[in-house]
């Protein structure tokens, strides 16, 4: 999601008006021939609205406060950017602005406060963080569950309601769902490698370059054929038990880069320990060191005592207002 300043909305700006003008002239130009190419001037007014349209919107959106509740859930449910340093901080609060502002999020059963909202937010902006101005081109919405769901997309007791998160395909293309439980549980545990948001945004990330087949696009000439030629050998081989990474992995290698991303973003270190040369290809990918974020050493998390005042400005004391819409789901055992 590419972040517009002042000075990308002015060159944004003299670009539209230089191609609008160039449209406009030739269509006052060409009218001596025949006056039908008047029409190019509507055409000229039509293609600098659009030009301008997605920018000056997210230039707006940028501008605006951030919300205290969105603020106080990152601060108490996401460890990587209570982490970040003050800049990356503020570009990953412009993400989280952008990003609920073009991305419907929709409760199916269940209610979608804005702590909810901003931990999907924080899902999608982790993996894209590094990227100067990717887009998740096609994501309209986010469906949020009360739990697991089957492959009708039904949530019940069942034992085939196991699916936590996908990406929609066919007619709910544009679309991702997520079990509430298990999107609240990823952020409450950094360091068990699992989180479903990271996961199915990961499948996006993966699926930019037109196929979800776990070679992102953002995979260079250098990093292409050694990620390649290491998941081709992880998924022939014969997994055993005690594999320091999730046996789901080997279902495919788009869920083998799903399952890998989760691991690199929530426990980093242990992921380099474990393979160094897996870990720096991942960094290639990503374009970050998640082990430089979370490694480094722990910035004073904010408290806010139960009594004080909330600090999203409401004038309730928190434990009435963003605590209460902050409150931990429970966590659910199927992948």
């Amino acid at each position: 999601m590419m972040l517009v300043d002042a000075a990308t909305n002015a060159h944004n700006r003299k670009v539209a008006i230089a191609v609008a003008a160039v449209i406009a002239i030739a269509g006052c130009l060409l009218a001596i021939l025949s006056p039908w190419w008047l029409v190019l001037l509507p055409i000229a007014g039509g293609a600098f609205y659009f030009m301008r349209r997605k920018t000056r919107r997210r230039f707006a959106v940028i501008a605006q406060p951030f919300p205290g509740v969105w603020e106080a859930t990152l601060e108490s449910q996401v460890e990587y950017f209570r982490k970040l340093s003050p800049d990356q901080q503020e570009r990953f609060r412009n993400l989280v602005k952008v990003f609920l502002d073009e991305v419907v999020i929709t409760g199916i059963r269940t209610n979608v406060d804005e702590a909810t909202r901003t931990l999907v937010a924080a899902s999608a902006v982790i993996p894209i963080l590094g990227f100067d101005d990717f887009e998740y081109s096609g994501l309209g919405e986010v469906l949020i569950y009360p739990g697991s769901f089957d492959d009708q997309y039904q949530t019940n007791s069942s034992a085939d309601a196991r699916t936590l998160g996908m990406v929609g395909v066919s007619h709910l293309s544009g679309v991702m769902i997520l079990s509430k439980p298990s999107l609240v549980s990823g952020f409450a545990n950094m360091s068990d490698k699992r989180n479903v948001g990271i996961h199915e945004f990961a499948h996006l990330v993966d699926k930019e370059d037109g196929d979800v087949d776990g070679v992102p696009p953002t995979a260079d000439a250098e990093t292409y054929e050694p990620w390649v030629r290491w998941v081709g050998d992880e998924l022939r081989r014969e997994v055993g038990n005690g594999e320091h990474i999730d046996d789901y992995a080997y279902t495919n290698e788009a869920e083998y880069f799903a399952v890998l991303s989760e691991y690199f973003f929530e426990a980093p270190a242990v992921l380099e320990k474990k393979n160094p040369k897996l870990y720096e290809l991942m960094k290639k990918m990503y374009h970050q060191n998640p082990k430089r974020i979370l490694g480094s050493p722990t910035r004073r998390r904010r408290r806010v005592g139960r009594n004080s005042p909330c600090p999203c400005g409401s004038g309730e004391k928190f434990k009435r207002c963003c605590k209460r819409k902050s409150m931990r789901g429970t966590p659910l055992a199927a992948k």
